[in-house]
């Protein structure tokens, strides 16, 4: 997503309209533009109608009178009255740039980027061009990512303090996949603007960033708001205590992914998430004909990635997760015979013998010891079932798990193996693999296979 700056017109100063006051035509117009500043818009009009009956082409009122439209909403009115102006007074750059955001409006970006490149070329290499250039980049998105990029990166070349093109960048260099860069450049954004983002963004802007310290405060500050916010208390664990906690509450997995199930689909698809598919081959391995012949449990099943690729080995597809709103989704694909709202070790404790086969994308990332995930999947399979899932790769064998800065575990192959072993469980394959990407990285894992004798 991309911003727009307020108008150019530079409408700052302040004054009142009590009793009669005798005003230069230049007072007038320094008196609509503190009037508009301070929100009081009716004033403002009365006044701009004012001038413009005595003088008709005055160009600042006609100017201010098409800005005043524009941020009503009213752009086709807006249109003639700043193309007036224009007219009337052709080498100033700030109308230019705002009959290109009139344009825009409108739809005839063509003629919107032409009076941004106008705004430009009549204000030189000056910090006057840098709106006209963010604009111009937020033109040229749907076309060329590196010329819009290009120009976002003169806007903040000729306005460092300016927190919109900083934003406008940050968004364009994650869209070309360069999302560290964009990453550093959303933290200056924030820097210089702390309320375009969340106080979530500003977390995770400063962790990248190294700013761990920082992080740490942010977060404390926010939970003496929210004192019993599961996610900020996990998170500000993440940073300060990452090797005492057992796992991701359960409040916090619920809030979490209740919130991000509208949007989940599509942020793992952005990410080239791949642990559905991961699973399906190795289950396609174990078994090569889908004869509908089997129960299987997906154990927090989220939106149901795993279900359509899956259904066609599945006598039983039977779903459960602690979010009602992954649920709703998984329901709407229509593919599971049956889905349940709970805790994934309570469900397989209570389902001795069930499945003949578990699978869990992901799910166990939220995990520390995999200990009693695992003995409640020996306890759920029947024998000769297995068990196939993904967390993220670990390569420290001198600790079994870490937490890291995302609320995600991070697991150890020696971990992995043993704790399916300590459950009565044969490991048929563990594989190295790439989860997904993140912050313009690859994530790898652990894609295991087990099988209970």
């Amino acid at each position: 997503m991309t911003v727009n700056e307020a108008p150019s017109s530079g409408l700052t100063g302040g004054g009142n309209t009590e009793g009669p006051v005798s005003l230069t035509l230049a007072e007038s117009i320094e008196l609509v533009r503190g009037l508009l500043a301070n929100g009081k818009a009716a004033a403002a009009e009365n006044l701009l109608n004012a001038i413009l009956e005595q003088l008709p082409d005055e160009p600042d009122a006609l100017h201010l009178l098409g800005a005043l439209r524009d941020m009503q909403g009213r752009s086709l009115e807006a249109l003639p009255l700043i193309e007036r102006s224009i007219a009337l007074m052709p080498e100033e750059p700030g109308r230019w740039n705002d009959v290109g955001n009139v344009l825009a409006k409108i739809n005839r970006k063509p003629d919107a980027v032409k009076a941004y490149r106008r705004s430009i070329e009549l204000a030189g290499e000056t910090i006057g061009a840098a709106s006209g250039y963010n604009n111009l980049g937020r033109m040229l998105l749907t076309d060329s990512l590196i010329d819009a990029e290009a120009a976002f990166r003169r806007a903040t070349e000729l306005s460092p303090g300016f927190a919109y093109a900083w934003y406008n960048l940050s968004q364009t260099l994650i869209e070309l996949g360069r999302t560290a860069e964009g990453v550093d450049a959303c933290g200056q954004a924030i820097i210089l603007a702390p309320h375009m983002a969340s106080r979530e963004h500003v977390a995770r802007a400063l962790v990248h960033l190294g700013h761990t310290e920082e992080a740490i405060e942010h977060y404390r500050r926010w939970l003496q708001e929210d004192p019993d916010n599961p996610v900020l208390q996990h998170h500000l664990a993440a940073l300060t205590t990452p090797d005492t906690a057992d796992r991701a509450s359960d409040a916090y997995v619920e809030k979490v992914f209740d919130g991000f199930a509208a949007s989940f689909d599509d942020k793992l698809a952005s990410l080239e998430y791949r642990a559905p598919e991961l699973i399906r081959d190795a289950f396609a391995s174990v078994y090569p004909s889908a004869a509908a012949s089997l129960d299987i449990a997906d154990a927090g099943c989220g939106t149901g990635l795993c279900g359509p690729l899956l259904a066609p080995w599945a006598r039983r597809l039977c779903g459960f997760d602690l979010s009602g709103g992954m649920l709703s989704k998984a329901q709407s694909r229509s593919v599971y015979t049956d889905l349940h709202k709970a805790e994934l070790v309570a469900f397989l404790r209570d389902s001795v013998a069930a499945f003949d086969v578990i699978v869990s994308a992901d799910t166990l990332c939220y995990f520390a010891a995999l200990g009693d995930a695992m003995r409640a999947s020996r306890d759920a399979l029947r024998p000769g079932g297995h068990v196939f899932y993904t967390v993220e790769a670990s390569d420290d064998d001198t600790q079994p798990h870490r937490l890291l800065p995302s609320g995600r575990y991070a697991h150890s192959l020696v971990h992995v193996a043993s704790s399916a072993s300590a459950a009565g469980l044969r490991v048929v394959a563990i594989g190295r693999v790439k989860l997904r990407e993140e912050a313009g990285r690859p994530v790898t894992g652990w894609l295991v296979t087990l099988y209970r004798p």
